[in-house]
């Protein structure tokens, strides 16, 4: 069962699989702890993540979530281990199933929070990793991280997690298809120079910083935070019109909703 504290003071710990759950003055740390495969994305992992994230956004004690890792590494992307189960000829099929039954849901329920999302990159972020990076709100990360997009050079297949959305939204076509194509692996401060991700930080300095993040954010108008969020990734698709009719409707409901109490 979960346990939360409900109070805003002190801190609830638990251990869920291969995900470590801190809750602290409304601040939610999930640390995925998977260290002896750099966090590696496991089929079960990512289930579990999503239900975690999900479980933080219903409980109204929290306030924001801070994802993270132990270790060495944020997470070095699938396990995959997981996709060689099961007859060759099957493969295919059981991949994109399981995609389907566990990648599809955690990038909707992190695309989806109720609650800011916090990524806290302490290591290495490749692979499917970096997709889940960049679902959340507020990416920050350690000065020794990097990024780092296999999909296409060592594996034969597109990005996933997402990718192919985010990234061209957030550093543009171009840096997004060089990242795919090419391999290289961006360092920290480049991928903040970028636009890729909100902060860059020394080592030491990470955790502190995530926490001070996650508690800023933590004292805004749950509302306001993720309405802002849903309006900034439409706005791609939508006209200006649109958009504009849809700030006037959004800022007439919270309104309405603080007179309330």
């Amino acid at each position: 069962m979960r346990v939360y504290d409900n109070s805003g003071k002190g801190m609830a710990i638990e251990m869920i699989d291969d995900i470590v759950v801190s809750v602290s003055d409304g601040v939610a740390t999930l640390r995925l702890n998977r260290p002896d495969r750099l966090n590696a994305l496991s089929w079960e992992l990512m289930e579990r993540l999503g239900l975690e994230v999900r479980a933080a956004g219903d409980n109204p004690a929290v306030r924001c979530v801070i994802v993270t890792g132990t270790g060495r590494a944020f997470s070095s992307g699938l396990d995959l281990t997981d996709t060689g189960s099961g007859a060759p000829e099957h493969m295919a099929d059981n991949v994109s199933n399981a995609m389907r039954a566990y990648v599809d849901p955690l990038c909707q329920c992190l695309l989806n929070s109720p609650v800011p999302v916090v990524a806290a990159v302490n290591g290495v972020c490749a692979g499917g990793a970096v997709g889940l990076a960049l679902l959340a709100d507020v990416t920050i990360a350690a000065r020794s991280s990097y990024f780092y997009i296999p999909h296409v050079v060592a594996l034969g297949i597109v990005p996933d997690l997402g990718m192919t959305w985010t990234l061209p939204r957030v550093i543009g076509r171009a840096r997004a298809l060089g990242m795919a194509l090419l391999g290289d692996r961006i360092s920290a401060e480049e991928a903040q120079r970028w636009g890729l991700i909100w902060g860059c930080v020394d080592n030491a300095d990470l955790e502190m910083e995530a926490a001070a993040v996650g508690a800023w954010l933590a004292q805004l108008n749950r509302g306001a935070a993720s309405r802002t969020r849903a309006l900034f990734d439409q706005a791609s698709s939508t006209s200006l019109d649109d958009q504009l009719e849809g700030e006037r409707t959004e800022v007439r409901d919270l309104i309405e909703r603080a007179s309330r109490g």
